[in-house]
């Protein structure tokens, strides 16, 4: 079983109002690595993760069930590998963000989902969401392929219902 995955058209936004790009208020600006703990009752399942466009960024979120907060670790690498064997992974684009996410349950424990699909991307900047293949120890390890390499980039959660959501500069 795998998780749904969708590609939002242009015009509709991928999951988060206009209240909530307000808090974040301004388009990434760094290419810089970015991390954040998890909280200590985090206990996910990944549910969803979606593709879309937005005037000057496409959205990746990644959606889960249960309680808490997911902490993340998320920065630009030269290529994709599989943890723990360094299996090249083919994603598409000229640049990659590898992004864990923690504190999530493995995807065979309690939901059934075994992976998610690669998800195509807007035709903006995300050419498309891979998964890494690997889980361990409640991280799962993605790819976000961009069509340009090293553009800014922004993570942070949300939540009802908890998501995890990364904007990329276009």
């Amino acid at each position: 079983m795998t998780t749904s995955v969708t590609a939002a058209p242009e015009s509709t936004p991928a999951d988060v109002g206009a209240t909530e790009w307000d808090s974040n208020s301004t388009l990434p600006t760094d290419t810089a690595p970015q991390s954040s703990l998890p909280s200590a009752s985090a206990d996910l399942t990944l549910t969803d993760v979606r593709v879309g466009r937005h005037p000057g960024f496409d959205r990746v979120v990644y959606e889960f069930t249960g309680t808490g907060t997911p902490g993340w670790r998320a920065r630009y690498v030269d290529s994709a590998t599989q943890d723990n064997c360094n299996k090249p992974i083919s994603v598409t684009g000229n640049g990659i963000i590898q992004i864990y996410i923690n504190r999530i349950t493995f995807p065979y424990d309690n939901s059934g989902v075994r992976s998610f699909s690669p998800v195509p991307g807007t035709g903006s900047v995300v050419t498309e969401v891979r998964e890494g293949v690997s889980w361990s120890e409640g991280d799962m390890q993605s790819f976000i392929g961009t069509a340009r390499s090293q553009r800014p980039f922004t993570v942070f959660t949300l939540s009802g219902p908890t998501r995890v959501v990364v904007d990329i500069a276009t």
